[in-house]
């Protein structure tokens, strides 16, 4: 209950700051969770939701917000992007052992990503050039993979990784139809392999409506794996 409450809350401050939709409109895409392990050890666990609904002048949008929890670490981002899942907003708080470690808030416009980060260290301010049609995935948050797919987009996606401060383009090769079970169940699944620098990075299972099943990363023998199937 406490992680989908801290989901709900993350989103409602990211509607609360661009213009929260009506909530009869709203239609959940996606929600679930993850657990995740690292060579063949649970570490976390990410509990997540991604809707749709509809802009007041953007038309259809999509709010994402998730509970990432590792330890005494938990780590809670709000993404807003538009129907074609192009980033417009993005917020982004750490906390350890229930105090606040770090505020990252982010906004997409104009070709580039600002961004604001608060520690208790002091603040600090960057922006970079994005490429148009760019979408974010932040470092080991795994529902957000779903933007990389979405439009059964292939070939060279631009990618913004917010906390690193940057954009990388990832090269996006469809590997095939692949089984994968999911709370006991064998799921047909697509697998991507995302590259960067024609190296390997990370693999990505998705199900027919573009849903994340499974992350691998072979380098850190890290993996995510659905608790349940999509509903």
């Amino acid at each position: 209950m406490r992680h989908l409450l801290s989901i709900a809350g993350a989103a409602l401050a990211l509607e609360t700051a661009l213009g929260a939709p009506a909530v009869a409109q709203v239609t959940t895409v996606d929600e679930g969770s993850f657990s995740i392990s690292k060579a063949g050890e649970r570490v976390g666990s990410e509990v997540f939701t991604i809707r749709q609904t509809p802009g007041a002048e953007r038309g259809m949008m999509y709010v994402s917000s998730a509970t990432i929890t590792s330890g005494d670490r938990r780590v809670l981002p709000a993404l807003r992007t538009d129907e074609r899942g192009v980033p417009l907003a993005y917020q982004l708080e750490v906390r350890v052992n229930g105090a606040p470690r770090e505020h990252l808030t982010g906004l997409v416009g104009r070709g580039r990503f600002s961004a604001q980060v608060k520690t208790a260290g002091g603040e600090s301010a960057s922006e970079i050039v994005v490429a148009d049609g760019a979408r974010l995935v932040d470092e080991d948050i795994f529902h957000q993979y779903y933007f990389v797919a979405l439009g059964n987009r292939r070939g060279m996606v631009p990618v913004i990784v917010p906390r690193r401060g940057e954009q990388v383009t990832v090269e996006v090769v469809e590997r095939g139809t692949e089984s994968v079970t999911v709370g006991g169940r064998a799921l047909a699944a697509t697998r991507l392999s995302l590259r960067v620098n024609g190296a390997a990075e990370r693999d990505v299972w998705v199900d027919a409506a573009g849903r994340v099943l499974k992350v691998e990363i072979p380098a850190r023998q890290v993996v995510a794996l659905r608790d349940e199937p999509p509903r």
